[in-house]
């Protein structure tokens, strides 16, 4: 996570391509203002025992929806 990159993926409502980042989980549609998750496979913040190290605390959280 220490270099993302970004994704296009489209609005479930509108089906308007946004830009999300590898580190984000959500961004509003540009166009209809609607939430959009990107889909995510599990990642090392999901398994790695340093990765609250690596991202930081906060970011750690944001990721883990808050636990």
């Amino acid at each position: 996570m220490k270099d993302p990159t970004i994704e296009l993926v489209p609005c479930p409502n509108c089906g308007t391509e946004n830009e999300i980042f590898t580190d984000e989980n959500s961004v509003l549609c540009e166009s209809c203002g609607k939430i959009v998750l990107r889909s995510q496979d599990p990642s090392c913040i999901d398994w790695c025992k340093y990765a609250k190290e690596c991202i930081g605390d906060e970011k750690y959280k944001e990721l883990k929806g808050g636990k």
